[in-house]
């Protein structure tokens, strides 16, 4: 359960970034921090926050789908139903593998240089949501 839901994470906060620089992201090149705080129904404790600093490059905010990283198994996961409108973007993902998964996320811009966002997930009945609060924190390392 607990390598199950690891791997549900990361996959979830890998392709959320993903799925922020499509299209008419405002979202700009740098070094990014998200903050990421997880909830899931019936656990008795609360998980701390994860913090995670990674460059987007120009390349990835044109081509998000090209910068994935491939898991063990491969991940299979595809943005859908992507919308901006204003400051908010909405979409849906899906994964049949390495864990079959669906979630569905709302980001709301402040700006090109800050981020916050929810998404819900459901992997096998397991539901979860996770809360962003992202901000660029610069350039990237060279």
């Amino acid at each position: 359960m607990k390598g199950r839901l690891s791997s549900i994470v990361l996959l979830t906060l890998v392709l959320s970034r993903t799925a922020l620089a499509q299209m008419q992201s405002p979202m700009r090149e740098g070094n990014w921090e998200v903050t990421m705080k997880m909830s899931m129904p019936g656990m008795g404790m609360e998980m701390p926050p994860m913090k995670q600093t990674s460059c987007v490059t120009a390349a990835m905010i044109k081509d998000p789908q090209a910068s994935v990283p491939k898991g063990p198994g491969g991940s299979d996961c595809r943005v859908s139903d992507y919308k901006f409108t204003s400051n908010t973007a909405t979409y849906t993902m899906v994964c049949s593998k390495p864990t079959p998964m669906t979630a569905v996320g709302e980001m709301k811009y402040s700006g090109t240089d800050a981020y916050t966002g929810v998404i819900t997930v459901d992997s096998g009945g397991q539901k979860m949501s996770m809360a962003y609060d992202a901000k660029r924190v610069g350039d990237c390392p060279k």
